[in-house]
C-alpha cells in the first residue's frame, strides 16, 4: 500500500509542477467542446438570400424566428443571383410572385452537398412549422418530443471521445516517460511494485483527466449553451468509470508501441477514427451494416450512450454500458500485466 501511495504522491507533486500541461488540457477540452460541438450541431448563422418583393410569402419573418439564418431581402433577383455566385450568402429563395400559387424556388451555389443538406434541413424545419402560410401540405411530428437542441444532443458523444483524449494522452506520456525512471524502477523491482505502479497510475490518471474533463464542461456549458442535466451523480460516475477505461486501454497500448512518437500517432489516429464510428457524429443506425458492427464492438459508443442517458435523460442500458466498459479496462489492464512483466525481467 505504501508504494501505491508513494506514486500517488510523486504523479500529483509532478501534476502541480506543471501547471502548463494542467492548463493545455482543459483548453484542449474546451476547444473539442466549443468548436467542434458547434461544427457537428450546425451552423446557426447561415446567410439566406431573399427575393419576395411582393411579400406574398411572410417567408423573412418565418426564417428570422427560426434563429438558424441570417435574412437578406433582395428588390433585384439578378443581384441576389450575383451574391450567391460570389459567396455572399448560401442560399436564395425566390418566391413565385403569382398570388394565385404559392411557391418558393430554393437556389444554392451547389458546390457543397453538405452546405445543401444542412440549408434543406433547415428549411424544412421552418415550412413544417410554418406550412399554413406557405400552403404546403407538409407536417412534422415526433414518436417522443424532446425539449433539448442539437447542441445538447452532440455534447455526450464529445464528452465520451475526449474521456479517450485525456486519458489515453495523460497515461501515455506520462507511464513511457516515467518507466525507466531510478525512482519507477526501484519500486517495480520491489516485491508486488509492478502491481502498485499499475494501481497508482491508473488511479492517478482517472482522477486527474476527469477534474480535467469536468472543468472544461462547467467552463464551457455557460459560455456555448449546452446542458449538463440534473443527474450529477450519474455523470461524475460515469465520467470516472470512462476514464478508468481509456487509461486502461492507454496503458495498454503504451506497453505495445514503448515510444512516444509511435504511441502519440497511433493513438491520435485511432482517437479519429472512434469518434467517427462510435456515433459521435454520425448516427450509427445510418451506417453500412458492418460499420454498426464496429461500433457496437468499441468503447467509445457505450460510453456516449451513457453520457447521453445521464446529460438527456434519454433511454440508456446503464448496465450494459458499465459492463463492457469494464471488460475493456480489465483486457488493457490485463495486456499491460502481460508485457509489463516480461518487461520488468529485462530491467
Amino acid at each position: 500500500m505504501h508504494q501505491i501511495l508513494a506514486i500517488i504522491n510523486k504523479d500529483i507533486i509532478a501534476w502541480t509542477r506543471r501547471p502548463l500541461y494542467f492548463i493545455a488540457s482543459i483548453m484542449l477540452s474546451i476547444l473539442i467542446i466549443w468548436a467542434v460541438g458547434n461544427t457537428i450541431a450546425g451552423v446557426g448563422t447561415i446567410p439566406f438570400g431573399l427575393y419576395d418583393p411582393a411579400g406574398i410569402s411572410e417567408l423573412s419573418q418565418h426564417l428570422t424566428d427560426s434563429n438558424r439564418f441570417v435574412v437578406t431581402t433582395y428588390e433585384d433577383l439578378d443581384k441576389a443571383k450575383h451574391d450567391l455566385a460570389s459567396g455572399k450568402i448560401a442560399v436564395l429563395a425566390n418566391v413565385s410572385q403569382d398570388p394565385l400559387e404559392d411557391s418558393v424556388q430554393i437556389v444554392t451555389e451547389g458546390h457543397n452537398p453538405l452546405v445543401d443538406i444542412q440549408i434543406s434541413t433547415g428549411i424544412l424545419a421552418v415550412l413544417t412549422q410554418r406550412a399554413k402560410e406557405l400552403s404546403l401540405p407538409l407536417h412534422s411530428a415526433a414518436l417522443f418530443p424532446v425539449t433539448f437542441s442539437v447542441r445538447d444532443y452532440v455534447t455526450p458523444g464529445l464528452v465520451a471521445y475526449l474521456c479517450y483524449v485525456v486519458a489515453c494522452m495523460n497515461l501515455g506520456f506520462s507511464w513511457i516517460y516515467e518507466w525507466m525512471e531510478k525512482t519507477y524502477r526501484q519500486i517495480i523491482l520491489a516485491p508486488r511494485g509492478l502491481r502498485a505502479a499499475i494501481v497508482a497510475k491508473t488511479f492517478t490518471v482517472t482522477v486527474e483527466a476527469s477534474v480535467v474533463l469536468w472543468l472544461a464542461l462547467c467552463i464551457t456549458s455557460p459560455l456555448v449553451g449546452f446542458t449538463l442535466g440534473s443527474n450529477f451523480l450519474m455523470l461524475v460516475g460515469f465520467t470516472l468509470l470512462s476514464m478508468f477505461c481509456f487509461t486502461c486501454i492507454g496503458l495498454g497500448a503504451a506497453c505495445v508501441l514503448r515510444t512516444i512518437r509511435i504511441y502519440t500517432m497511433t493513438v491520435s489516429i485511432a482517437g479519429v477514427a472512434l469518434m467517427f464510428v462510435s456515433g459521435v457524429i454520425y448516427p450509427v443506425e445510418a451506417m453500412p451494416h458492418w460499420e454498426q458492427m464496429i461500433a457496437y464492438s468499441l468503447p467509445m459508443y457505450y460510453s456516449a450512450d451513457a453520457f447521453k442517458g445521464a446529460i438527456l435523460a434519454t433511454p440508456a442500458d446503464y448496465v450494459r454500458d458499465m459492463l463492457i466498459l469494464s471488460a475493456w479496462a480489465c483486457a488493457g489492464l490485463t495486456i499491460a500485466a502481460i508485457l509489463l512483466n516480461r518487461r520488468r525481467a529485462t530491467l
